[in-house]
C-alpha cells in the first residue's frame, strides 16, 4: 500500500499523464519547481478548516481541478463531487445550498420540532463554492458564518459537518459579479492565480481524447484512513526557529503604524496610508518598509495560515520547514488581504496590474531585513525577555535602532514589564 505522500505523487503524475492538469511551474522553493494552483490545492486538501481561493479567468481549470482532487481525496466518483458544489448567482437561495424543511412537516402537532433536511453540500467535508463573487454581499455572509463557526445554522437547527476542506473559485470582475467582503477575504487562507495554459500545455491538452469524467476514474483514490491521516502528517513537520521569527516580523512589518491607535493598523477606520495618513511620517517613502505601502494590517489569523501552509508545502516538497518555503508561500497568504498604495503599484514593473508581484517584493524585503539587519536587535530583545540581560540595558540598546519593530513593538513591550 502506498503511503499518503507517495499516493499524492502518483496523483500528480496521473493528472499530468492523463492531461487533466498542465500548468507552468510558477511556484519556486529553492531548486523545487511546481505549479502553484495545483500544489496549493493539494496542500489545502492535506489541511482542515482552511479555505483556498482560485482566482482567474474562465477556462483556467479552477473548478475542474478542485473536483478532480475531491474525487481522489474523498474516494467519490467525479460526477458525485461535481454535484456537491454550490455555484454563485444572485438568485441562489439558502434553501438550495444548506437545507430546507420538508413541507409535509407543517402538519405535525404544534410545539413539535421541525427537522431540517440538510443538503449534500452542507453535510460534505469537501466544500466547493464555485464563482463566489457572483453571490451578492448578503449571501456572502452565509459563507462567512460557516468559515467562522465551522457549523451551519438553519431554522433553529445546527449542523456540524466536522473538519472540512474549503475551496472557492472566483472570476475577474464582470458585470454580474460583486466585491468580496473584507471580513470574508480575511477568512480565505490562501489565494492563488489560475493562469491560462501556455502554448506547450495547450498542445498537450489538445491530445486529450476522452471526457474528463472518464479520465477521472483512472486517478488514484485515498481511502478514509489515508485522508484522515494527512493533517497529522502536516502537523509533524517542524518549522525552523528562523521561520517563526520571520513570520512574526512579517506581520509586524505590515501592521505596525506610528500614527494608528496602539501602533496597530488594524484599528484604522477612515484614515489610511492611501488617504494621506503617512504624509510627513519618519518612515514614509522608505522603499524598504511595508507599513506605508499597504492600507491594511494583518490579523493573527495570517500567522497561523503562514505556519500551516509552510508546513504543508514543505511536506509536499519533501524538505524541512525553512525560510525558502516561507518565501514561496507567504505571497499567496497575504496578497488578497491587503490593498497596495496605487502610486507604488502603478509603477513599473507592476503597471497597476501585478499586485501579487508587488506584495511578493514587500515580503522579500521584510524577510531579508529580519534575516540580516535585525539579527542583533532580536537577540537583545529575546535576552531581556528570557532574563539573561537587564530590561534597562535592552531598552537603552534598542533605542539606537531606527526600526519600526524596535521602536513601536519591542520598546513598549519591555517598558510594560520593566
Amino acid at each position: 500500500m502506498l503511503n499518503p505522500l507517495s499516493k499524492i505523487k502518483t496523483l500528480i503524475s496521473s493528472l499530468e499523464d492523463l492531461k487533466l492538469h498542465l500548468g507552468r511551474a510558477d511556484l519556486l522553493i529553492g531548486e523545487f519547481r511546481a505549479n502553484a494552483q495545483l500544489y496549493f490545492s493539494i496542500a489545502n486538501a492535506c489541511l482542515r478548516n482552511k479555505t483556498i481561493l482560485l482566482y482567474g479567468g474562465m477556462g483556467a481549470n479552477k473548478t475542474t481541478l478542485v473536483n478532480l482532487l475531491g474525487a481522489s481525496f474523498t474516494g467519490q466518483p467525479f460526477s458525485d463531487v461535481e454535484n456537491l458544489m454550490v455555484s454563485g448567482h444572485p438568485e441562489q437561495t439558502e434553501e438550495k445550498m444548506v437545507g430546507f424543511i420538508d413541507p409535509r412537516q407543517w402538519s405535525i402537532p404544534a410545539g413539535a420540532n421541525l427537522k431540517v433536511l440538510w443538503t449534500p453540500w452542507a453535510r460534505s467535508r469537501w466544500k466547493v463554492i464555485n464563482e463566489i463573487n457572483r453571490f451578492p454581499s448578503g449571501k456572502q455572509n452565509l459563507f462567512l458564518e460557516i468559515l467562522k463557526k465551522r457549523k451551519i445554522s438553519y431554522a433553529g437547527e445546527v449542523l456540524e459537518p466536522g473538519d472540512t476542506c474549503y475551496f472557492a473559485t472566483m472570476n475577474p470582475d464582470f458585470s454580474a459579479t460583486y466585491p468580496l467582503d473584507e471580513a470574508l477575504l480575511d477568512r480565505i487562507s490562501a489565494s492563488v492565480p489560475a493562469i491560462q495554459p501556455d502554448s506547450l500545455s495547450s498542445l498537450y491538452l489538445s491530445e486529450r481524447t476522452q471526457d474528463v469524467w472518464k479520465l477521472a476514474d483512472e486517478l488514484p483514490r485515498f481511502n478514509p484512513s489515508e485522508f484522515e491521516e494527512l493533517p497529522s502528517l502536516i502537523s509533524n513537520v517542524e518549522l525552523e526557529s528562523r521561520v517563526e521569527l520571520c513570520i512574526v516580523c512579517l506581520l509586524k512589518d505590515f501592521t505596525l503604524c506610528e500614527r494608528a491607535p496602539g501602533y496597530d493598523k488594524t484599528q484604522l477606520s477612515g484614515a489610511k496610508p492611501s488617504r494621506g495618513l503617512c504624509a510627513g511620517c519618519h518612515y514614509f517613502n522608505n522603499p524598504e518598509l511595508c507599513c506605508w505601502q499597504v492600507d491594511e494590517g494583518l490579523s493573527d489569523r495570517v500567522r497561523q495560515d503562514l505556519r500551516d501552509y509552510t508546513k504543508a508545502m514543505a511536506f509536499l516538497a519533501e524538505r524541512k520547514g525553512d525560510v525558502e518555503v516561507l518565501r514561496a508561500v507567504a505571497p499567496y497568504i497575504i496578497w488578497h488581504r491587503v490593498m497596495p498604495q496605487r502610486s507604488m503599484l502603478e509603477r513599473p514593473p507592476y503597471y497597476g496590474a501585478r499586485k501579487l508581484a508587488f506584495v511578493s517584493d514587500l515580503i522579500e524585503k521584510s524577510i531579508n531585513r529580519t534575516m540580516n539587519e535585525r539579527g542583533e536587535m532580536n537577540m537583545i530583545f529575546s535576552s531581556a525577555v528570557d532574563g539573561e540581560t537587564s530590561i534597562a540595558y535592552a531598552i537603552q540598546e534598542l533605542s539606537n535602532y531606527d526600526d519600526p519593530i524596535a521602536r513601536l513593538d519591542y520598546l513598549p513591550a519591555l517598558e510594560r514589564i520593566a
